[in-house]
């Protein structure tokens, strides 16, 4: 059981779903370190927004649904040969010193900040491509099941450029397909982490109360508004806030 209160903890909440079904990444990227600058320790910062993957990717995928934007099947061999990964990675967690976890989530934070602001994220590719590359999933798979194992994220900081760039989906489809795959790879790793008593289901579910309807008005919202700017806007937020998450952990070892 946390110390924080309950209104703050579904505040918290509400901020995740709204950004991962807006932006289609980085969502869940803000649980960890908003929690843990709220004092929480790592471990139980790191994993106990993981579940939260779940309903997250469901709200977001009732979204696009009837526009039919989910590529399941690439979504489905994505976490098929993710599943290692995701098992290893969990399991890393348990020999990996807290601080070294906060450190990569900031890096990793910080990597969704600046992949935002680089313009590859709203490169145009023609939504309706034939010819997809599903050939190169078993090569990048199991890389981010790491990810998402070790660090307790979804990956879609590596899903989306994944799917735009590499496989050929347009923006809109790679988005909402990286929320389906997000939505599978995070099972294994929420028994895992589960399993290694990394969660505290009391603060996920008060969170969960705020992240399943923010993320499907994110998501609806996504389908209209115009986001570069909001999305620039975003990014640069990402970017402070994983260098004064790293600069906290840090300043709090040298202390």
């Amino acid at each position: 059981m946390t110390s924080l209160p309950w209104f703050l903890e579904i505040l918290v909440g509400v901020g995740m779903g709204f950004c991962s079904g807006l932006f289609g990444l980085g969502g869940s990227s803000i649980g960890t370190p908003i929690l843990r600058l709220l004092g929480l320790p790592p471990l139980i910062a790191l994993a106990s927004p993981l579940p939260l993957t779940l309903p997250s990717g469901i709200g977001g995928a009732i979204a696009y649904r009837k526009e039919h934007l989910i590529y399941w099947r690439i979504a489905l061999l994505t976490s098929l040969w993710g599943f290692p990964g995701v098992l290893l990675g969990a399991w890393i967690t348990e020999f990996l010193p807290g601080t070294i976890l906060m450190l990569l989530t900031a890096g990793f934070i910080l990597s969704v900040g600046v992949y935002g602001l680089s313009g590859l994220r709203n490169r145009s590719l023609p939504e309706t491509k034939v010819q997809l590359h599903e050939a190169i999933i078993p090569y990048w798979s199991p890389l981010l099941g790491l990810i998402n194992g070790l660090l307790a994220n979804g990956g879609g900081l590596l899903l989306v450029p994944l799917y735009q760039l590499g496989i050929g989906l347009g923006l809109r489809a790679a988005l909402a397909t990286s929320l389906a795959t997000v939505t599978l790879m995070a099972i294994p790793s929420t028994i895992i982490h589960a399993f290694l008593g990394h969660i505290d289901w009391e603060l996920t579910g008060w969170l969960a109360v705020g992240v399943f309807p923010s993320t499907y008005l994110g998501s609806k919202l996504a389908l209209h508004l115009p986001g570069l700017m909001l999305s620039r806007l975003y990014s640069t937020f990402l970017i402070v806030l994983a260098l004064y998450f790293g600069y906290t952990e840090i300043a709090s070892v040298i202390k």
